[in-house]
């Protein structure tokens, strides 16, 4: 089935200020309205969750998460989980496809090996779609509302993150935004200002690269290897020049001026990139300007505690963060930047639920998300916007200011093979194989067969 609110959201921000309430809003707001709903239903039940009781005292769980630095954040804050619960938690962390191979194997055999999973919210159509997922509103019913405060999640992160048709699957537990990294010590040298559309940003990096290259500093990072990460890095120039993956109507519009032109600007940069960008995905591009190869660094926000750690940063004190470029659009700039970020549910067939949804409330609760807060920021507004916190962790005002506007990757069942296709295509273009618009006409057919096979458009 598809999810018609899961295409107007996206779709809603190329439209009117109504579309855009529509689309944007709509989930958050059903996100918002429900919690306040449940909380009424919670007070007027029996609180059995987010007491950290021995209600479950001898229970294993089994907690599959992807490598990022909050993950290991978490496991390392649960011997104290057990110590009050009793229950036994056991983590399986693995890179980004590892983590899908093994997911997938253990969800379609329906082995019940895992009682938690994280999902990428691009997966929540297939995972919770195919019935992988167990709605948890039961649970949300029956816990304590100071300590779950639904409310407090962002509703546009909890809407796209951990709910799907209306239901909500989980909490959101890593909550990730492209933005603009910067050398502060190089702009103040050179006299140079943050660029806010893609054009300054091409013309600053073309500047800095020229007088920088020789001292083997770049003007930028680009994450080019044929992969999500170019996928990703592409969606923020795409969105902003007004483009998407398909219409209304799930006619695929990648051969757009907008797709065509998005792709061609990001090849564009290569003569001002790292040396090996083709080649650079997240981790490469992270280090490269960790270590003061670059003057600008497009990247997801989560990248920013790797630039502070005292043991491998070369930069500390040396960078600022901001948001992404993006087109102006009178005495406006259109920005789009790309949003993503991970859901933490409890699998169908756990036989441990109970005590699965005691942990992931203790998990997203306010004070773990404070503890941590140095492996990367939750989805709360009571810490994103906390004044201490943002002092240390400066990234969080800009994701205040940029979350309304950011774009979701579509969440459809069929995204894993779109995925695919978009990725070989534009890395096609960027490595010179083909013309941007031959390949983004070719991709336009490969993506229609999918979404009609998928049912989508027919």
């Amino acid at each position: 089935m598809r999810d018609r609110q899961d295409v107007v959201s996206q779709l809603g921000y190329r439209g009117t200020r109504r579309q855009l309430l529509k689309g944007a809003g709509a989930l958050g707001l059903a996100a918002g309205l429900g919690a306040s709903r449940s909380l009424g239903r919670a007070a007027a039940q029996e609180v059995r969750f987010g007491k950290l009781s021995k209600e479950w005292d001898g229970a294993t769980l089994n907690v599959s998460l992807v490598a990022e630095p909050r993950s290991d954040a978490i496991q390392k804050l649960t011997p104290a989980f057990t110590e009050a619960t009793g229950i036994t938690v056991n983590y399986t962390i693995l890179p980004y496809p590892n983590l899908e191979e093994k997911q997938l194997t253990a969800l379609t055999q329906q082995t019940g090996e895992q009682d938690l999973i994280h999902v990428d919210c691009v997966w929540m159509g297939q995972y919770a779609g195919q019935g992988w997922l167990y709605p948890v509103q039961e649970f949300v019913d029956q816990t304590d509302p100071a300590v779950l405060d639904l409310e407090d999640f962002m509703p546009r992160v909890l809407a796209e993150q951990s709910m799907w048709e209306d239901k909500l699957y989980g909490l959101p537990f890593i909550n990730a935004v492209f933005a603009l990294y910067y050398r502060t010590d190089i702009f103040n040298e050179m006299g140079l200002e943050p660029p806010q559309t893609w054009d300054e940003l091409a013309a600053t990096a073309k500047t800095i690269h020229e007088a920088k290259s020789a001292d083997g500093v770049a003007g930028l990072t680009l994450m080019g290897r044929r992969g999500v990460q170019l996928l990703c890095t592409h969606l923020n120039v795409f969105g902003s020049m007004g483009g998407y993956y398909y219409d209304e109507n799930y006619k695929p519009t990648m051969a757009s001026e907008a797709g065509i032109n998005s792709i061609e600007y990001l090849k564009s940069l290569l003569p001002y990139a790292v040396e090996g960008a083709l080649s650079n995905d997240y981790d490469e591009t992270a280090a490269a300007f960790q270590q003061g190869l670059a003057a600008m660094n497009l990247q997801w926000q989560n990248a920013a505690p790797q630039f502070v750690d005292p043991d491998a940063s070369k930069i500390i004190g040396k960078w600022n963060i901001t948001q992404v470029p993006g087109v102006a659009d009178g005495n406006a700039i259109k920005r789009t930047p790309t949003f993503g970020g991970w859901n933490l549910g409890i699998s169908a067939d756990s036989q441990n639920k109970d005590a699965a949804w005691e942990y992931l409330v203790w998990a997203t609760s306010k004070p773990i998300e404070i503890e941590l807060a140095p492996s990367g920021p939750g989805a709360r507004r009571s810490t994103l916007s906390d004044p201490e916190l943002q002092k240390t962790y400066i990234e969080y005002s800009m994701m205040l200011e940029t979350l309304d506007s950011a774009l979701g990757r579509p969440r459809i069942p069929v995204w894993p093979q779109m995925n695919d296709a978009i990725a070989a295509s534009l890395s096609e273009v960027m490595v010179g194989q083909t013309d941007a618009k031959d390949a983004m006409t070719a991709l336009d057919g490969q993506l229609a067969d999918i979404l009609q096979g998928g049912g989508f458009g027919v």
